[in-house]
Parts: C-alpha cells; structure tokens; sequence
C-alpha cells in the first residue's frame, strides 16, 4: 500500500507546501558545499560550478550534474597576473570572468570555447534620466561635452615597457537571459552573449562601493531593468539597448542598506534583506507597499540566502534548517541533522569543548518558477505549492471526482462491487471526464514512479467506462511526457526537471542538454516520442560535428562517405535519399579543424543553393560559389553574384574570374574518376567554356559600357570592341537628329568602314543588316516625309507603320528582312488594343481570311487565344470575343467554356458545354445564371433545357 503523498505536506495558512526529494543520495564526497566551494548553478538547476574557497584564484572549475557526477572541468592555470574572477552559467552553458579583461565563453563539455573581451569597443550608454539621484553623489564623475558622466579611470604602470594600463577590477558578476553583467570599480559592462556587443555604465568609485548587490526585476532581448542596492534604497536602472540609453529611477526607501535583494519569478514582488536590523522586508514592484516586514533575530541564524519558492512565499536558508515564510509572517520549517544518527558518538560529543567542528547543514537555494530546488551535500530536494489537482486527490477526506476514481483502483481487487459504484456515481454526475483529467494532470506533478503507475492506471480504468468517445492522445502525451522526465531524472543523467520547467524551457533546450552530453540516440528517441520532427536536425547536425572533431585518423572523403549517408538517412531509408538538412555549422567546424576539402565537399552537399554559396564566398571560395551558381540555373542568383563580385574585387581579379575557361571538380588532390561510381548527391557537375563572360556581357556588362569596353580590351577582342563603338555612335547620331542627309552618310560611310576591316564573318553580317536597315530608314522617310532615322530598332519601324495603318508596306519589310509572321501579327495585336482601335484587328483578321462565302472562315498564324487574352486583358467587345472563342480551335472544350464565362456569355458557354454533353460543367453553368438573379430568366430556360435533353 503506497504512503499519501498528504503525510509529506506542511501547511502555510491556507496553502499546502511539500518538500520531496529529487535525489536521495549523492555520488561526489564534498563537505560544507555551501562554506568551502564557490558555487555556480546553471540556469534550469542541471549543473553544478565548483571551486575551492580556499584559494585566492581558483585553477579547477569541476562540473557536476545535479545527481553529483562530474561531468567535466575547466583547467585554467591561474597566475598573480591572469587568473579567474568569477564564473557563471548561461542555460548549461559556462561563463569563465578573468582579470585581463576578457571571458571565455564555454559551449560543451569538451573544453571548447571562444574568448571575448568585456572592454572592446564599448558602447557608451545615454543617460535619459529626468532626475539622476546619483548625479549628486559624483563628485568624482568628470562630465564630457554632451553632458553625461563619464567614470574616474584608475591607471597602472607596466614596468616592462613604462606604459600606463587602466585597471578593471570585477566585483560582482550575474548573468541574466542573454546579457552578462559585470559590476566594476567604476561602471557596469553589459555583455550582449548573442552578438558580443559591449555597453557601459559610468559610475563613480564612491558610488560603486556603496551598490551592496544588484538583481534583474525584467529582461528581453532589447531591454534589462536592474534592481541596484544602493546605500540606504533601492534603484531601478531601466537600459533599452535598441536606443542606446538608460534610465535611473531612486524608490526613495531608508530601510537599508540591504545586503540581499530577491524579485519573485513573474517579477511582482521584492524580497529585501537588511542584515543590519536583522529583518526581511518584501514589498510590491513599484515600491509603494510593504506587503511583509520579517525579523530574523529570533532564527538560529542569519539567513545565507534569502530566495524565492515560486511566486508567492520566500525561502531562509539558515543552518541546519530551511524556513519559508509566507504572507502574514507565517511560516514552516524543514531541519536538517547536525550529523547522520548512525555516525554520532555521545561519548566524543560530550568531551568536544568545541562543538562548532560539527559540520552544519547550510542548504544551498536555486528558485525555479514553480518552486525551489535544495542542494545539500548530501541530497538534492525540491519545495514546492501543492497544485490544487493534487490536493483534490490527495486530501484525506476528499470526495472529489478524481479522489473517488483513484479509489476504484483500491477496492477493484478486493471489493470489485464498490468500484462499480463509484463509477457509476461519477457516470450519473457527469463527472468521470473531469476525473480522468485531473488524474492526468495530478500525474504530471508526482515524482514517485510507483503513483504514478497508479494515477495512470486509474485514467485508464476511467476510461473504458466513458460512454462518449474518449480521445487518448492526452492520455498517451502524458505517459509520454512522464516517461522523458523519470529518463532524464534517473541518476546518470541527472536532468531532473518537474514537467512545467520542462514547458519553461522549452523542448529545443532540452535536446541541446542531450547533445552536450552526446546522448544522440536517447535526443532521437525523445523527438520520437514527443513528436518534435522539427528539432531531428539539431542531433544530426551535432552528432556530425562531433564526428569530425573525434575522428583524427580519418581521411576527408572517408568522413564525408559517414556523414553523407547519415544525413540522407535522417530523411527516410532510401538509398539515394536527398538532403535536406543544413550543413553550415558542420562545414564550419570541418574548416575550423584544417578539413579544407572536407568543408568544401560540405558546402556543396548543402540543399540550399543561397546557403551553399554564402559558404563558398565565407571561406573565399569565389569559383566555387560561380560554378554552383551556375549549375543551379537561378539566372538572378548568378547576376547578383557576379554583381556582389563586381563590387568586392579589383578590376583584374574580377575580368580573371569571367575568362574562367574550366574548373575540375571541387578538390584538387581527388580526380573525376573517384566520383564516377558515387550516389547522384555525390555528383558533381563541371562549367567550362565561356558561360561566365558570355553571361556577364549579356545581363550586366551591356549596361555598364566603360566596364564592357575594358573587359573586350583585355582580351583583346577587336570586333566586339568595334561594334560596341559602333552602338555608341548610333546612340549619339540618332539622338542628334538632323533635316539633311549628314546623319545617312557619315553613319553608312561608318559602317562601310568597318565591314572592310573585318574578317569576322559574324560580325561582317551585323554590319550589312545595320547597312540595310538604314537604306529601310531613308526609303521610308522619303516616302511617308516622317522621321524615321530616330527609330532604333527593326520592331519600332514597324511599330510606327502599324500606327500609320499602312500595314501593306509593314509586311512589304517583314518579307525584306525575313521576320517572322508570327512576330508581326503580335505587333499588330499588341499596337492596335492598347490604342483600343479593336475594329482594326477584326478587318486586319478578316482581310486575311477565306471569304469565298458570306460566312468568314478566321484564320491567324499565332492562333485565337492570343486574341481573347488582348481583348479581355484591355475589354474589347464582348461579341468580337466570342467569334475568337469560336474560333480557338487548339484548346480543350472546357477551356473554351471557361473564356465564355470570363465573357459573361453564358449561352454560348452553354452551347459549348452542350456539344459534349458535359453535365457537370451545364449544372455549373446553371448555377452561376442563377445568381444573375432576375432579367436573365431566358439564360437560365436554355441551360435548363440543355440539362433535361441530356436526360437529367
């Protein structure tokens, strides 16, 4: 028979605490954790930073989990001159303070990490405050020109070489959300941990020894607001980082100074201590109510730490006891022994003189938003609100639904009859729904496996007896959930998370715990379970960076051949599967350890063409990034490219990369051949020729006629060169246009000029058909007395003779310069509706039409449809439309249907659909003639005859 979890519960005023053990035992032997280590806690309450007290600068940081194995350990050789400030956590991650200004910024478990410094490029930060309390107090603050203060610098000499070096002393270090913060001789640094961007605070030497301790109040990703315990108060410091300024507000109390100051986890109280007068103090968020006045005389001691319990009771860490206070100076106590009974000896106590070589308890405290977590050396335990579910099912007494479902598993064995009625009670209150429920969620909050079997097998009892249909997806989430977090809490791991800091944190941050660890298949098994598809490629991405940096020995394309098949393989089990997983990170990290052909092998296995080439151009692989550019056939892509390179590169380098001729492969000690018998993703394919140039002159360097010109020079390509010249002067001529014939000789004696110099056969054409066209100009000028020097192209003379309506001529010149008719009629159709001169393209249609008989037979080289879209797309007549529907005889009926109805002829959509006895699209039809409404009843009598003589 399990024990009620309502024996463990200690009440405070109305509400129920309780205090369970997370881990009963220990694995590391440490004394006096609280007394002898200094202590860093990871933000979830998943590690454990310890180094000695003992020694002034610490050389050994050791990492535990929270069940106490060691992990791993920093190893810094600490000297006079460089050696460790302080440390703190980010999530898992570790933050190492030294005193040469920089912090090494720890992300795994391995050592790795990146160095920065807190003094680079410092932003100074505006103050903005009406009324700055401490602006009175600076006397030893110089201000600059624009009026803020800026900090009395403290200098050293180096004696080496004789030069003065401003000192930055740490005195206090707190990492809150994504910024680290240092408190120094004379001014606050904000470390931004995301983009490494530091800022500052000026303060004055004076004024930074009386802060006593500073504490975040709210945080985001642009914002942190500071409670700072200055002198007798308490100040806000409010820093908006995207303005570059901050704020300082003075709450204006005389109760301090306050040695320790607390803000609840949602940020709406305050927990004050003044070791002074020995009394706690918790007031509102905006200063202007005491809501609890504490006095700590009376304790058996003073309090270590003064933390939070959730949102709504505070926490006394005192030797040998743990008290918790709530509202009205109520409060509970939790004790723990001077010494385990087994090892305490009467005799050696009563002649011990000193009794202070006793080792006292002194609980170390974490607050979590759901509670409080204790570390003890001995045991790890958690203090938290009874939730009211719990307390439903728990309570002796209670005659709640989930109470009296949880009963029925009692009596089912023995008293099979009183679980029926039970059952039936709840089935004739309407109540076994709200039962199985909060069994469900009672579940969730238990750390006894053994209950929670029970609660769940209660849920499942409950269930087959629910007369509507019973989702279990709940149910089954659930048994999910709790079998993720007895995993992660079993003692090896050592991530023991209740199921809200679980929803707190958030399931990615659970899966980066995993991988730190390198638990790949149980964070494969997790995403599994729960269903988190999304987050499989962080396992994937991690497991292969951890691969290379393991594998010393391999080469680089037997480390690719690994992880190819492992990335295909996350998609699905077939042999050749794609890849869709990013590989920057792991390219990166390839590069990183000197892998360079592995990265680039990376790079190109990447499924992004944008990302693969971002890489290429990261690590200066220009050719590269060109070649896959252009493989890809995205024609913006590769112009964008060719332009970003345009700006990044000096002329030479830039014309060296467009007279690419080929490129082999991606490595240069790994032949074609070796890729010959590899899966297609392994494949690669080759640019040669001139694509590159060819594409540049086509898309920008025509444009750009300086560039243009000098790339022709440098590879001496003449009669490119020329014709450029050539185009230019055209330009210019015609621009310039004159009444007499000087523009005609110069431009033809120009032209005959260079078809003599050529001996390119291409190039000797271009010349003749300009020559042509010039002879087409003037003959057209002379005959119409219009300017037609000015057009300059073929497709513009036309223009302007089918403006003209002299079509005749027009297609006289189509048949000279051998155009094709396909392209004249479009020119037609296009200059004719945009001037909505419709009756002209019918005449222009009809004119070439069989007109044998009275009916015209239409008939166009580029079809009708081209005329329907014209005509609808400017809203030419309706029944011109309809004859070119009529006669688009190269589109599906139901097409033809369809232009009809753009139409709004519904008749002839009708007849159409009629023909081919097309139910469907009739009864369609129907409907849309019926929403016509009234007026258009004879619409509607003709579709409704269709329909019945089709026999519907």
């Amino acid at each position: 028979m399990l024990a009620n979890p309502r024996l463990g519960w200690q009440k405070l005023q109305d509400v129920y605490y309780c205090l369970r053990p997370c881990y009963d035992t220990l694995n590391w032997s440490i004394e006096n954790i609280y007394s002898n280590y200094r202590i860093a806690i990871s933000t979830n309450t998943t590690l454990i930073a310890l180094a000695s007290k003992f020694v002034p600068h610490p050389n050994v940081i050791d990492i535990y989990s929270l069940s106490g194995n060691k992990i791993w350990s920093v190893i810094f050789n600490s000297t006079a001159i460089e050696h460790i400030v302080d440390y703190v956590f980010r999530n898992e991650e570790l933050c190492v303070i030294l005193n040469s200004q920089k912090f090494r910024y720890y992300q795994d478990f391995k050592g790795n990490f990146t160095e920065h410094s807190y003094t680079k490029d410092l932003v100074f930060l505006d103050d903005t405050s009406i009324h700055n309390p401490l602006n009175e107090q600076n006397g030893n603050v110089s201000a600059d020109n624009g009026g803020n203060f800026a900090p009395q610098l403290q200098f050293i000499t180096d004696l080496e070489n004789n030069q003065q070096e401003e000192v930055f002393q740490v005195h206090e270090v707190k990492i809150w959300g994504n910024f680290l913060v240092l408190k120094l001789t004379n001014r606050f640094i904000i470390t931004n941990l995301d983009t490494f961007t530091n800022y500052q605070i000026p303060f004055a030497s004076s004024l930074i020894s009386k802060m006593h301790c500073i504490n975040p109040l709210n945080f985001n990703d642009e914002s942190l607001n500071i409670l700072v315990s200055f002198d007798k108060t308490i100040i806000l410091i409010n820093i908006d980082f995207s303005l570059s300024n901050y704020e300082i507000i003075d709450h204006g109390l005389t109760e301090g100074p306050f040695t320790q100051l607390a803000a609840s986890p949602n940020g709406q109280l305050i927990a004050l201590f003044n070791s002074q007068v020995e009394r706690i103090f918790v007031i509102n968020n905006k200063f202007d109510q005491v809501l609890l006045e504490y006095d700590t005389s009376n304790d058996s001691s003073l309090p270590y730490q003064v933390e939070w319990c959730g949102n709504d009771a505070i926490a006394l860490s005192l030797k040998d006891e743990l008290k918790l206070i709530g509202p009205g100076q109520n409060s509970i106590s939790f004790f723990y022994d001077i010494i385990d009974e087994e090892d305490f000896d009467l005799d050696s106590f009563s002649k011990s003189n000193d009794q202070d070589e006793f080792s006292f308890t002194i609980p170390v405290f974490k607050t979590e938003p759901d509670g409080l977590k204790i570390i003890t050396k001995k045991k790890v335990e958690f203090l938290s609100r009874v939730p009211e579910v719990s307390i439903n099912l728990h309570q002796i007494g209670s005659s709640h639904p989930s109470s009296i479902l949880l009963d029925c598993i009692d009596k089912l064995s023995q008293h099979s009859s009183k679980s029926d009625t039970n059952i039936s009670l709840l089935k004739s209150d309407d109540s076994l729904l709200l039962a199985i429920n909060d069994c469900l969620k009672a579940s969730l909050n238990e750390f006894n496996q053994s209950w929670q079997k029970k609660l769940l097998k209660a849920v499942s009892f409950g269930k087959t007896y629910y007369d509507d249909f019973y989702n279990a997806d709940e149910y089954l989430k659930t048994l999910n959930y709790l079998k993720v977090l007895n995993q992660l809490g079993s003692p090896e791991l050592g991530i023991f998370l209740t199921y809200n800091e679980l929803v707190n944190i958030g399931w990615e941050e659970l899966i980066q715990m995993l991988l730190r660890r390198d638990l790949h298949l149980l964070a494969l098994r997790v995403i599994d379970l729960l269903e988190l598809q999304n987050l499989k490629e962080l396992v994937y991405i991690h497991w292969c960076c951890y691969k290379i940096r393991k594998e010393l020995n391999m080469s680089d394309m037997e480390l690719f051949e690994i992880i190819s098949k492992k990335l295909t393989s996350a998609i699905g089990p077939a042999k050749y599967s794609r890849n869709y997983i990013t590989v920057d990170k792991i390219s990166n990290v390839a590069y990183e350890e000197g892998r360079i052909n592995l990265c680039k092998l990376l790079i190109n296995f990447s499924p992004s063409v944008v990302k693969k080439i971002n890489q290429f151009l990261k690590f200066e692989e220009i050719e590269l990034a060109l070649i896959n550019s252009f493989q890809s056939g995205d024609y913006d892509l590769c112009r964008l490219l060719l332009l970003h390179l345009h700006d990044v590169l000096s002329v030479s380098q830039f014309f060296k990369i467009l007279n690419q001729n080929e490129q082999k492969g991606l490595i240069t000690d790994t032949s074609v051949k070796e890729f010959k018998d590899k899966p297609p993703s392994n494949e690669f394919l080759f640019i040669s020729g001139d694509l590159i140039g060819n594409f540049w002159v086509e898309s920008i360097g025509k444009f750009d006629k300086s560039s243009l010109k000098r790339f022709y020079k440098q590879e001496d390509k003449i009669s490119d060169l020329r014709l450029i010249e050539l185009k230019s002067f055209i330009t210019k001529s015609s621009a310039n246009e004159t009444e007499n014939e000087s523009y005609y000789d110069t431009y033809k004696l120009q032209l005959s000029k260079l078809t003599g110099r050529t001996t390119n056969k291409k190039s000797a054409k271009i010349y003749q058909r300009e020559i042509e066209i010039l002879e087409l100009k003037k003959r057209l000028s002379e005959t119409y007395q219009v300017n037609f020097f000015k057009e300059r192209s073929v497709n513009s003379i036309l223009r302007k003779l089918i403006q003209m309506h002299q079509l005749k001529p027009a297609l006289k010149v189509v048949k000279e310069l051998k155009i094709p008719q396909e392209k004249f009629w479009y020119l037609v159709l296009d200059v004719y509706a945009k001037t909505n001169e419709f009756d002209k393209i019918y005449q222009f249609v009809s004119h070439r039409s069989d007109t044998k008989s009275d009916r015209h037979v239409l008939k166009s080289p580029i079809g009708f449809k081209p005329f329907v879209e014209t005509f609808m797309a400017y809203k030419g007549p309706k029944d011109q439309i309809s004859i070119y529907i009529n006669n688009c005889s190269d589109v599906h009926y139901t097409e033809k249907v369809d232009m009809h109805i753009q139409n709004e002829d519904l008749i002839l959509a009708a007849n159409e659909a009629f023909k081919y006895k097309d139910i469907n699209l009739l009864k369609d039809i129907k409907e849309k003639a019926i929403s016509l409404g009234n007026g258009h009843e004879n619409i509607l009598n003709v579709v409704k005859s269709y329909i019945t003589r089709l026999g519907y």
